[in-house]
């Protein structure tokens, strides 16, 4: 496998004037925030999409474990993929795997729907890998957490579309023409991305393993090293809570409060807004002080906010309900560049793709398990707060697992 380079402040700085930068930090983005995008339709859309299909609004959990299973197996087998073709010719395959797949949800047949969510699934596991290969070459250590946190604001972006332009493009064309021009955003990146491919994807590898075995030791490398298995299961809790909001927020406010889609989708798009920019606050503070305990705090953050979501019902003002999920949005929604580049930091200079792959994997763990779960417990108990109970307490706990290993980094 080909070594991964980091490159010193001077000589990255040469990159970033040479404005190599700007495409790299473009495509890293928008390529991960159109697979976002078509991950969300479904769960954001659910209201309106589930008579359509015969299901229960409560039931998207299980669309989006399926979403994660793809993912996870995709991540076994993306190092080797990365290394052979290049970090721009898997972010073009990511983005042709997440277009087919949302298009298979707008057909609103079941059987479809799932080979859809698989399909996003699989355009999911490359994805961070590859955006943290192509971010480790040209950024200079020292800005890592603000550079990965401005690539991170690809999911705020894409939540914010999500939760704005769907429900609107569905009120005047229906689910499935929303559904559809995901797909359009997806296939124009693909254009877009080819246009940098022979400029960006210098240090692709013909003779790299695309053995999944591959992915195994990606894993095995990160339960090796206690820095980095503690914050790769502590992103598992972290990873659960965001899913279960973004999955399921539109779905209880409608329900709870009585809340239009419209008006529960602006609540989710607010919050989705205003966590981009929160993300490249936290990454600057991260940079100034310590990522380890932005990260920590973060995590106990959105677990008591989270908790609070249980109590929304139909007495509260509109107003309020927006600036509870503004709040879960600005720490549930804000955590994740700092989390990749604290991965990044803590592995091996010449295995930080692997350590990405094999971290991203206890991510999407939460979202295979935890979505389905809340999902089955509702059903089970006929009630959220047995949920949100594990889900918050996982998170805080979690936090509070990344603080003491701060402590323990700074002594």
């Amino acid at each position: 496998m080909a070594a991964l380079r980091v490159l010193p402040a001077r000589e990255a700085t040469r990159y970033i004037k040479a404005n190599v930068m700007f495409p790299v930090v473009f495509l890293t983005l928008f390529s991960q925030a159109a697979i976002v995008l078509a991950s969300l339709a479904l769960p954001v859309l659910s209201p309106a999409a589930a008579p359509d299909i015969g299901v229960s609004a409560s039931a998207i959990g299980y669309f989006s474990s399926f979403i994660y299973l793809g993912a996870i197996s995709s991540s076994f087998i993306s190092i080797g993929y990365i290394n052979r073709f290049g970090g721009i010719r898997m972010l073009q395959a990511s983005l042709g795997l997440a277009a087919l797949g949302v298009a298979f949800v707008a057909s609103g047949q079941i059987t479809f729907i799932i080979v859809g969510a698989l399909l996003i699934g699989l355009s999911y596991g490359p994805a961070n890998p590859t955006s943290s290969r192509l971010l480790v070459r040209y950024v200079p250590r020292n800005l890592q957490n603000f550079y990965f946190s401005v690539k991170q604001t690809s999911v705020p972006v894409a939540g914010t579309l999500a939760g704005f332009a769907l429900p609107v493009i569905t009120a005047f064309a229906g689910w499935r023409v929303a559904c559809m021009l995901c797909a359009v955003a997806c296939v124009g990146l693909i254009v877009v991305a080819g246009v940098w491919r022979q400029e960006l994807d210098t240090d692709r590898d013909p003779m790299a393993s695309l053995s999944a075995a591959t992915g195994f030791r990606a894993i095995a490398l990160v339960l090796r090293q206690p820095r980095l298995r503690r914050i790769a299961l502590s992103s598992t809790a972290f990873a659960s809570l965001q899913f279960v909001y973004t999955s399921f927020f539109v779905a209880i406010v409608t329900q709870q409060a009585d809340l239009s889609l419209v008006v529960a989708g602006a609540a989710l798009s607010a919050a989705m807004a205003i966590s981009a920019g929160t993300r490249l606050f936290w990454g600057w503070i991260a940079d100034l002080f310590s990522g380890s305990s932005v990260l920590g705090l973060l995590g106990i953050g959105m677990g008591v906010l989270f908790f609070a979501l249980y109590f929304v019902d139909i007495s509260w003002p509109v107003a309020l309900i927006f600036g509870l999920s503004v709040a879960i949005g600005v720490t549930a929604v804000s955590w994740n560049g700092i989390f990749l580049s604290e991965i990044a930091r803590a592995a091996p200079a010449d295995k930080i793709t692997d350590a990405t792959a094999g971290s991203m994997v206890f991510v999407f763990a939460g979202g295979l398990v935890a979505p389905a779960t809340f999902s089955l417990l509702e059903r089970l108990t006929g009630d959220y707060l047995t949920g949100f109970l594990i889900v918050a307490a996982l998170a805080v706990i979690g936090g509070l697992t990344i603080l003491k290993q701060g402590a323990i980094t700074s002594h």
